[in-house]
């Protein structure tokens, strides 16, 4: 990529990552900041959501967690889907076009999405 104001080539831009993201990711992520991964599966993708968040850790004293730092984070497929899965809450969406994830503080979270045949 060439930087249009010094003309010598740079690391992308956040502006380019994130034209990047929305015409090439499968899934969308909105919302809160955390920390994320796509893989493809056999039947659809699978989206790792990792909240980061909340938990202040000193080496000679336990992990403290804040509860109250819960991410919201918005999951949108860009593919025709007919289920939506947490894998960790258990919990099963309809196909669609949005579904909405809240995820702890220092937790992880897995989202299935099926695709349609």
């Amino acid at each position: 990529w060439m930087n249009p104001d010094t003309h010598r080539t740079t690391a992308v831009s956040n502006a380019r990552l994130a034209e990047l993201c929305r015409g090439l990711l499968a899934i969308a992520v909105e919302g809160e900041p955390v920390q994320y991964q796509i893989n493809r599966l056999p039947t659809g993708w699978v989206v790792e959501l990792v909240n980061n968040r909340g938990v202040a850790k000193q080496k000679d004293q336990a992990a403290v967690v804040d509860p109250t730092a819960v991410a919201r984070v918005i999951l949108k497929p860009r593919f025709p889907c007919v289920a939506i899965k947490a894998w960790r809450a258990g919990a099963s969406y309809p196909g669609g076009a949005q579904v909405t994830v809240e995820v702890g503080p220092g937790a992880t979270e897995f989202v299935e999405f099926v695709a349609a045949p």
